[in-house]
């Protein structure tokens, strides 16, 4: 017998405007040292794996250089942190280009058909 209370409980708490798709690129991430691993992907924000989470409190405002597979150079923005977990920090994009945005959208784009939404 499968609970569906708790799945229920967990979509009611969804706070996601956007759809978001399972998605694989790199980023460095402001301070941090080293190339972080981004796991998902939404118009509006992202989730990259961190070890080390000292000093990414919610609120945080971050700059992010984000090498997306159909852009020749990284995207930048800046993001603030919304979540973070054992995996790492949700990230929503706050100050994001034209140039930048029109990125974004081309790469969840060509993707969004290709993998899974959640």
């Amino acid at each position: 017998m499968i609970d569906v209370r708790s799945q229920h409980i967990e979509v009611s708490k969804e706070r996601r405007q956007h759809p978001r798709l399972e998605f694989r690129c790199t980023a460095l991430f402001g301070h941090l040292k080293g190339v972080l691993n981004v796991t998902d992907l939404s118009l509006s924000g992202l989730f990259v794996e961190v070890d080390d989470k000292k000093g990414l409190e919610p609120g945080r405002i971050v700059s992010l250089a984000i090498k997306f597979p159909t852009e020749e150079k990284a995207v930048l923005v800046k993001a603030k942190i919304a979540n973070v977990n054992k995996r790492g920090v949700g990230c929503q994009f706050v100050e994001v280009g034209t140039k930048s945005f029109e990125a974004i959208k081309n790469c969840f784009e060509t993707f969004r058909d290709t993998l899974p939404l959640g």
